[in-house]
């Protein structure tokens, strides 16, 4: 049988499960992997055949196993949806998470301007080593005119936060700018204005995970520009919740890993 070629072969798993027919956005039969299936927290996982695609050589199993969900949604929050350019001027916001680091990581990688936000000083730090141009901290005021300031004007933002700093990110766009949204981890906004976004003709994109083709764009950049996923620890499957709590605290820069 056909499937007996990935016997023994190392593998990452696209968790983006029945995308559907449009390229768009996903169908109503779209779900992913561990919502509300049992997903990766285990020693053994059984998914479809066609999740499955080769390990870049690169990669140890650690770095591979970072890369499936947050790069596929990084990637499409970039490229498919936010048409990212090496001539961009390209801001994350919520430095340190999954998406947001793979994000600056590709973005870096194809040479544009990266610029991002954290909540601390020390994050905005590591982001410049790894070649983030500069940052602001996103719960000062006035975060976004110092950003505008430093940067003279964004071309395309990749938000996973939403929550009160929202509204903030059109003062800090340029004239037909792109803001994508991919989350909101601080909630909905209090509010926003809409002749910013009307009268700077910006662009106000959602977007979630990936399409399989998504999935192997994301692969191949990746392999092509050798990115070294950043991850911030190797869990044991015993010590799950140490893991877990580190997330919850906002402590980690990077992907944290459980190996079994």
């Amino acid at each position: 049988p056909e499937d007996e070629i990935w016997v023994g072969k190392t593998v990452v798993i696209n968790p983006a499960y029945q995308w559907g027919d449009s390229a768009k956005a996903q169908g109503a039969d779209f779900k992913i992997l561990g919502m509300p299936d049992n997903g990766g927290l285990a020693e053994y996982v059984c998914v479809p055949v066609e999740q499955l695609y080769r390990k870049p050589d690169y990669l140890s199993e650690e770095e591979a196993a970072a890369l499936p969900l947050a790069a596929l949604t990084a990637y499409r929050a970039l490229f498919t949806q936010g048409f990212a350019t090496r001539t961009d001027k390209i801001l994350i916001t919520g430095i340190g998470g999954g998406v947001a680091t793979m994000a600056m990581q590709m973005a870096t990688a194809l040479g544009a301007d990266v610029w991002v936000t954290s909540g601390t000083e020390e994050k905005i730090k590591q982001a410049k080593k790894m070649g983030a141009s500069g940052g602001a901290l996103y719960h000062e005021e006035g975060f976004s005119k110092k950003l505008l300031q430093e940067s003279g004007g964004i071309d395309l933002i990749i938000d996973g936060t939403g929550g009160p700093g929202f509204s903030g990110l059109t003062d800090v766009l340029s004239a037909g700018g792109r803001l994508i949204s991919y989350g909101a981890t601080a909630g909905n906004p209090n509010g926003l204005d809409l002749r910013k976004i009307f009268w700077k003709q910006i662009t106000l994109q959602g977007t979630t995970m990936g399409t399989a083709e998504d999935f192997k764009g994301m692969l191949d950049f990746f392999e092509n520009n050798h990115v070294q996923p950043i991850i911030d620890g190797v869990f044991a499957l015993a010590d799950v919740r140490s893991a877990f709590l580190k997330m919850s605290e906002n402590r980690h820069m990077g992907k944290l890993i459980i190996r079994p």
